[in-house]
Order: C-alpha cells, then structure tokens, then sequence
C-alpha cells in the first residue's frame, strides 16, 4: 500500500528505514530523523527516495 501510494502522489519521497515498523519512526533513527526535520524545517524533500 505504501509503494502505491507513493507512486501516486507525483514528486513524493519516500524513506524507508531497514529493520522498521509502522508509520512513524521519527526518534529512532538519525538518517530518518534528518530528512523528517529538514522537510519540516523548509518544506525540502529528499532529493530521491532514502533507504536508512
């Protein structure tokens, strides 16, 4: 469902951290926590989807 989603919704990113669960990982892993903030910060998307 994700995948499809994300494929949907034209110019999004999608960051996948390795090992995780559910939605929400915000405060558990650096890599994703960095591209959450930033994006959050000024409204910048990865520059390609992130595998962490």
């Amino acid at each position: 469902m994700h995948r499809a989603m994300h494929r949907a919704l034209r110019g999004s990113r999608m960051v996948t951290v390795a090992g995780g669960e559910g939605h929400i990982v915000h405060g558990t892993n650096s890599c994703a926590d960095k591209s959450a903030t930033v994006y959050l910060l000024t409204g910048r998307l990865p520059a390609r989807d992130l595998t962490c």
